[in-house]
């Protein structure tokens, strides 16, 4: 087995880089530079980095161990890049840094001993001692003379401090990673940080802002070869921005590195996001059947954050298939763990999605507490976030030794507490005021509230109105008023392309028939339910009469979209027999359909009679299939479905 000096010398000749040869005290280039040496010392690490963690640690402990990387700034970058690769520190590597940077001022080695800290809390599943650590180290970065190692300190606290809700914090942080980049000509960095940064840009609602950096960041370091965080990342954006078509195929990519790698824990990330975009494309099935299988392999595999993540994915797949006590109890599992640990701003995007959820089921109590609860903890974070640079900057204060940075950050830290008095201040001026008022407007509270009483019965009974004007009242689809109306709304906006879809459940008449025309409202109440699960909260379905439904669906993505979503309307409708009263009937249906362009003189009625013509194609072609254009298509083309699964005890249709 060759020496562990032999094998770093094999990897740079192979790299054809040469070997610089260390001294025991660097000559560290001018600030923000990166010198031959830590350009070799990069370079090795990086050739390895798509290789196994296990042969991945063997060689950087050849590194570690190699007399020309003795030096404490190549020690604590080694260090560094051993407790990333090993997610954590071995308590023999974590004495020996303690020790180290206990007898050392050396900067690097206090860095890579916080650094390692950190992951060790990350693993151990403490969010809260992990941001700490990802601080502290960040307090740091000016004394720093290695670039690559200021650039992970960076891009880490950038990480940690928007996960914390601290996104001012997190902006600062990325954008100083930037600028390290920048300035050393490495493009692979600067992809991650504006992978970071995009990131950050999608909390923020920036979504256009965010995929631009995106594919920045992929038109700088497009090889990836690896389950690699940008894609991952870019997923998540595209679910932001509502493209969820393009959603799923970036994550299914993700899932075949990850799959081909080994890599179970990017693999069970990837399931998570997968189940997100089922979830918000209303596929209720599978959104219930992934997260079930989820939250038993995020348990099985012990990682806490992603155990937190599954059991709120869960939370919000049993709520929307109706199972609302469920829901909230595994809901609140996840967002207890992350609660707990500090990370404030994810419970608090949390929270307003599931505000959101609770509204659309009807639960206003419920959402209202939700969306309060969620407005506190952003409060909460900004104040803390400034209370913590008071006090995290009137440290530095005490340990700085150089003139111009005690004056920067005193004022800093002067800022910091004038903005923490000028807060107080104001509540007790608010409280003060509030007070004030009260008294002078007690003796209005009664009219008032009887006012607000009448108000309130008035807008329900103009919303009952409102809502009895637009709807069939049997299934809760709008109406051919109601269509009417809103088809030329959107005509009026100007053109684009649509996807029109006119169903016919097969058999209806039968139905009636042999179970009764109770029966036959009831299977018309679940089709329109089904359906209801296909289709965005902007898209449009209408009763349009008898057993026949019109959607309407605005700015399909291509062909290929319109093809699936075609194929999924058919499978929703027939997936699962309806439950009758003395039987369980397998409900099936036809449809016609057209890709169509709106044009300022569109006529609707020919284009609805040529789908009705497609349809009465699909019921004579023998009934569960669609006929139809697709987009850029003239010819009309024959979906056929999954063969729905046979039931026992169901009545084929």
């Amino acid at each position: 087995m060759p020496r562990p000096g032999v094998v770093a010398l094999a990897m740079a000749l192979a790299l054809g880089l040469g070997v610089v040869a260390a001294s025991a005290e660097p000559r560290l280039p001018p600030e923000g530079r990166v010198g031959p040496e830590e350009r070799v010392l990069d370079e090795l690490l990086r050739a390895d980095i798509a290789r196994a963690p296990a042969l991945r640690i063997e060689r950087i402990d050849a590194l570690r161990a190699d007399p020309r990387w003795a030096a404490p700034p190549w020690q604590a970058l080694l260090a560094v890049e051993r407790c990333a690769a090993s997610q954590g520190a071995s308590p023999a590597l974590l004495a020996t840094l303690e020790t180290r940077a206990g007898d050392s001022a050396d900067p690097h080695l206090q860095v890579a001993l916080l650094k390692c800290r950190q992951w060790a809390a990350d693993h151990a599943g403490n969010p809260s001692d992990n941001y700490r650590y990802a601080r502290q180290a960040w307090g740091l970065i000016d004394r720093l003379r290695l670039p690559t190692l200021a650039f992970r300190v960076a891009r880490d606290y950038a990480d940690e401090a928007t996960y914390a809700g601290a996104v001012d914090d997190g902006l600062t942080a990325i954008g100083r990673a930037l600028e390290i980049a920048r300035l050393a000509g490495d493009a692979p960095r600067e992809a991650d940080a504006l992978t970071t940064l995009a990131m950050i840009q999608g909390e923020l609602g920036q979504h256009a802002d965010a995929l631009r950096n995106s594919d920045r960041a992929l038109q700088l370091d497009p090889e990836i070869s690896r389950s690699d965080d940008k894609l991952l990342a870019r997923s998540a954006l595209q679910i932001g921005a509502g493209q969820y078509d393009a959603a799923r195929a970036t994550l299914l990519r993700a899932l075949e590195l990850a799959e081909r790698e080994g890599d179970a824990e990017t693999r069970l990330a990837v399931r998570i996001n997968l189940a997100d975009v089922y979830y918000r494309t209303r596929r209720v099935q599978q959104t219930l059947d992934l997260t079930a299988e989820l939250v038993v392999e995020a348990d099985r595999m012990g990682i806490e954050y992603l155990k937190a993540y599954a059991w709120i994915g869960r939370g919000f797949a049993l709520a929307a298939a109706g199972q609302m006590q469920a829901g909230t109890e595994a809901f609140d599992r996840g967002r207890v763990w992350f609660e707990r640990g500090g990370q404030v701003g994810e419970v608090a995007r949390a929270l307003r999605d599931w505000a959101a959820m609770m509204a659309r089921a009807g639960r206003w109590e419920q959402a209202y507490q939700a969306s309060e609860r969620a407005a506190e903890l952003r409060e909460r974070t900004q104040r803390e976030a400034r209370e913590k640079n008071a006090s995290f900057l009137a440290a530095v204060l005490e340990s700085s030794r150089k003139d111009l940075d005690i004056e920067r950050l005193r004022h800093q830290s002067q800022t910091a507490e004038l903005q923490l008095e000028a807060e107080r201040l104001h509540r007790r001026t608010t409280i003060a005021v509030a007070a004030a008022v009260l008294l002078s407007t007690a003796s209005l509270l009664f009219v008032h509230l009887r006012t607000r009483r009448v108000n309130h019965q008035l807008r329900d009974a103009n919303a009952a109105l409102d809502y009895e004007s637009t709807h069939d009242p049997l299934t809760g689809a709008y109406n051919r008023r109601h269509f009417e109306r809103f088809f030329a709304q959107r005509l009026a906006r100007g053109g684009g392309r649509v996807l029109l879809v006119l169903l016919d459940i097969d058999h209806f008449k039968a139905i009636n028939d042999r179970h009764g025309h109770a029966c036959g409202d009831r299977a018309l109440r679940e089709t329109s339910r089904r359906l209801a699960d296909c289709v965005r909260s902007d898209d449009c379905i209408v009763r349009w009469g008898g057993e026949e439904f019109l959607l309407f669906i605005d700015d399909p993505d291509d062909a290929e979209a319109e093809r699936g979503f075609v194929l999924r309307l058919l499978d929703a409708v027939g997936a699962r027999p309806i439950e009758l009263d003395t039987a369980r009937r397998q409900v099936t249906a036809s449809i016609g359909f057209a890709s169509i362009e709106l044009v300022p003189d569109f006529d609707l009625d020919a284009a609805l009679a040529d789908i009705d013509s497609m349809l009465y194609r699909a019921k004579t072609g023998g009934r569960h299939r669609a006929v139809g254009r697709l987009n850029g298509g003239d010819e009309p083309v024959v979906l056929l479905p999954t063969p729905p699964t046979p039931v026992a005890g169901a009545v084929p249709a």
